[in-house]
C-alpha cells in the first residue's frame, strides 16, 4: 500500500510538474454535479467530466474504474476548497 499512497500524494500535490492543484469552490462543484447528468447521458465518465470541466490533468481520476462513489470521494478530498 505504500506505493499506492505515494501515487495519490503525487497527484494531490501537482496537476503537472511544479503546478499546484487547483481548488474548486463548493458552488462550482454543485453546478458541475447537476450538469454531469447530461454529460453522463453522452457517455462521459464521472472523473472524465470533472477533469474536462475544470481543466484538470489527473489520469488517476480521468480513467477511474472504481465507480462514482470512489471518484466523488477523491474529488472532495483532493480538489474541493476547505471551509
Amino acid at each position: 500500500m505504500i506505493g499506492h499512497n505515494a501515487f495519490e500524494q503525487i497527484v494531490a500535490f501537482a496537476n503537472s510538474p511544479g503546478e499546484p492543484v487547483p481548488l474548486i469552490n463548493k458552488e462550482d462543484y454543485d453546478i458541475w454535479r447537476q450538469d454531469y447528468t447530461w454529460e453522463a447521458l453522452h457517455g462521459q465518465r464521472y472523473g472524465q467530466s470533472f477533469c474536462n470541466r475544470f481543466n484538470i490533468q489527473d489520469n488517476h481520476l480521468y480513467y477511474n474504474t472504481g465507480g462514482v462513489e470512489w471518484a466523488d470521494a477523491y474529488i472532495k478530498k483532493t480538489y474541493l476548497e476547505r471551509a
